[in-house]
C-alpha cells in the first residue's frame, strides 16, 4: 500500500494502479466528449445538438447506414469506408478503457491486496447457465421452482446462486443476506439447492407477502411428490436499509440475531454473506460500506443498476464517489444524471436493432424530440415534462404519437393540426436518422460511465484493504447490467 498527499492509502498492485490510470484517461476523454452524455436526446432540435458534433463527423454520418453504425459500435464492422480518425480513436479508447462486457471471456480485474489463492480459480471455473439440481428433489421437479420467473431473471439467478454458494464455501459461511430480494426467487435456490440459511431484506412489504404465498404453494407442490420433503424456509424482513453508519450497525445486529434465533446459528458462525442482484442506486453503495466496516460480513456479491439514482451530494455517505482516489482528484469527477441514466441502457440490444434494420421503435426518440420543440414553443414550463409512454410502430404517424403522448396535458398545450403541417416540423421529422445516430454515439460512450462507477467501488474496497474482483458474468444481451463485483474476507 502507498499514500497520496499523505491522506489517501491506496493499493500498488498492477490492477489497481492500472485502474487509477484508466480513470484519469476516461475523465480526460469526457472533458472533450462528455457533453454528449450530459445532454438529452429529447433536446435534439431545441438545442441544435447535431451541429455541436465535429463537422467531419456530421458529414460522414450523413452517408452511413444504421446497419454500419450498429456493427461499428460493436466492433463488428466490415465497412470499407474511411471513418474519421477522431471517431476511430474514440472507439479504440472506449474499447481499451471499458470493463469487458463479454461474459465468455476470462477478463477478470482482481486486486491482490489480500489475495485468496483460490479466488481466481473460483471466477475462472464458474459453470455458466447451469440448471439447478435441487438437493433432495428429483431433477424433474426443477420446473416447480422456476414457475413465475421470467427468462432473464431465471438466467441471472442460475449464475449468481452458483457464485454465491462458492463464495460461502470459501469463506466458511452458512448464512446469506439477499438485499432487495423482491419475490425471493434467488433465496429459494440458495436455500433448497445449496442448503444455505437465507434472510431476505425487501422494502416493499407487498412483494414479501406475495413471496410468502408463493412459498406456501411451492411447499404444497413439493410435499405432494416427496413425502419426506424437508422444508427450508428463508426469513423475510421488510425494511428500508439506512445509509448512516449507526443504521448499518443496527442492521448487522438485527441480521445476526435473526440467524441465531431462526436458524440456530452459534455465535462462532454468525458471519454472513451479502448478495445483491441489481440493487438500485445508493443501496449498492450502502451494502459495500456495510461489508467494509462490519467484520460479520464475510463476502459480498453485487451487480449494480439504476446508477442515475445514486446520490451525488457532498454528504459523507453519498452513493458516488465512494473511493478516496476519486474524491481527491483535482479534475471534476462528477457525473450528470443524464450520463448515469444512459449508462443503464442496453447497448448491445440497441446495436442489434440497427444491424438488422429493426429500429422502427427507436424512431420514438425523434418523435419525442420534435414534440419537445413544439411543447416548449407553446409553454416553456413544459420542458422535459412527463408525457404518456407511447410506443411507435412502423405505421405510427407523428400525429398519432402526439395525440397519445399528450393526453395528460391541457388542450391549449397540445400540438394542433396546423402544427403538424408546418414546414419546420416536417423538416425535423425527416431528420429522424440524425436523432438515431446521435443517440447511438451517446451509447458508444455510455460504458465509460458504468466503468467509472464500478472502478470507484472497486477502489473503495481496495483502499479498505479488501480484495475486490470485477467480471462480466451475464450475457449482456439478456442482462445489460452484467458486471459482478465480488470481495471476500
Amino acid at each position: 500500500m502507498a499514500t497520496l498527499n499523505n491522506t489517501c492509502v491506496f493499493c500498488k498492485c498492477r490492477v489497481c494502479s492500472g485502474i487509477r490510470s484508466t480513470v484519469d484517461q476516461i475523465f480526460q476523454t469526457l472533458h472533450i466528449y462528455g457533453w454528449m452524455l450530459d445532454v438529452y436526446v429529447v433536446d435534439f432540435f431545441q438545442d441544435n445538438l447535431w451541429n455541436r458534433l465535429p463537422a467531419v463527423w456530421r458529414n460522414f454520418l450523413e452517408e452511413i447506414t444504421s446497419e454500419e453504425i450498429g456493427k461499428w459500435i460493436l466492433k463488428e464492422s466490415g465497412s470499407k469506408r474511411v471513418w474519421p480518425l477522431s471517431l476511430l480513436a474514440l472507439r479504440t479508447f472506449v474499447e481499451s478503457a471499458e470493463i469487458c462486457r463479454d461474459h465468455r471471456k476470462e477478463c477478470i480485474l482482481k486486486c491482490s491486496v489480500n489475495n485468496y489463492s483460490n479466488h481466481n480459480d473460483l471466477i475462472k471455473n464458474l459453470v455458466k447457465n447451469k440448471e439447478p439440481e435441487l438437493s433432495g428433489i428429483d431433477v424433474q421437479f426443477n420446473n416447480i421452482f422456476k414457475k413465475r420467473i421470467k427468462k432473464k431473471k431465471k438466467y441471472e439467478i442460475d449464475v449468481i446462486s452458483q457464485i454465491t454458494a462458492d463464495c460461502a464455501k470459501i469463506t466458511n459461511c452458512e448464512c446469506i443476506v439477499d438485499i432487495g430480494a423482491g419475490m425471493c426467487h434467488l433465496s429459494r435456490i440458495l436455500a433448497y439447492k445449496y442448503n444455505l440459511n437465507v434472510i431476505c431484506v425487501e422494502q416493499n412489504e407487498l412483494l414479501l407477502e406475495n413471496a410468502r404465498k408463493w412459498d406456501e404453494q411451492l411447499v404444497a407442490s413439493l410435499i405432494k411428490y416427496i413425502p419426506d420433503f424437508c422444508e427450508r424456509k428463508s426469513t423475510y424482513i421488510s425494511l428500508q436499509v439506512g445509509i448512516s453508519s449507526a443504521e448499518r450497525r443496527q442492521l448487522a445486529d438485527r441480521l445476526t440475531n435473526i440467524f441465531i434465533k431462526d436458524f440456530n446459528i452459534t455465535n462462532e458462525k454468525n458471519g454472513f454473506g451479502l448478495v445483491g442482484l441489481h440493487p438500485c442506486g445508493d443501496l449498492a453503495s450502502t451494502l459495500l460500506r456495510l461489508y467494509s466496516t462490519d467484520e460479520r460480513a464475510r463476502f459480498i456479491c453485487i451487480v449494480g443498476c439504476c446508477y442515475m439514482k445514486l446520490s451525488l451530494s457532498e454528504r459523507d455517505e453519498k452513493g458516488y464517489p465512494m473511493s478516496q482516489y476519486f474524491a481527491i482528484k483535482e479534475y471534476n469527477n462528477k457525473l450528470s444524471y443524464a450520463a448515469l441514466e444512459i449508462a443503464c441502457h442496453a447497448l448491445e440490444k440497441h446495436c442489434d436493432k440497427l444491424k438488422t434494420n429493426s429500429y422502427e421503435d427507436l424512431k420514438v426518440h425523434a418523435y419525442r424530440a420534435v414534440l419537445e420543440y413544439l411543447l416548449i414553443e407553446k409553454n416553456p414550463n413544459l420542458r422535459h415534462t412527463q408525457l404518456k409512454n407511447t410506443k411507435v410502430k412502423e405505421d405510427t404517424t407523428f400525429k398519432q404519437y402526439c395525440e397519445i403522448a399528450t393526453q395528460n396535458l391541457e388542450l391549449n398545450n397540445r400540438p394542433t393540426d396546423l402544427d403538424f403541417e408546418r414546414t419546420d416540423v416536417k423538416n425535423y421529422l425527416q431528420q429522424w436518422k440524425r436523432v438515431l445516430l446521435f443517440g447511438s454515439l451517446r451509447l458508444l460512450l455510455a460504458p465509460l460511465v458504468e466503468t467509472l462507477v464500478l472502478f470507484d467501488r472497486f477502489l473503495y474496497l481496495s483502499e479498505s484493504n479488501l480484495s475486490p474482483s470485477l467480471k462480466a458474468q451475464f450475457d449482456a444481451r439478456f442482462s445489460p447490467r452484467n458486471l459482478l463485483l465480488i470481495s471476500m474476507k
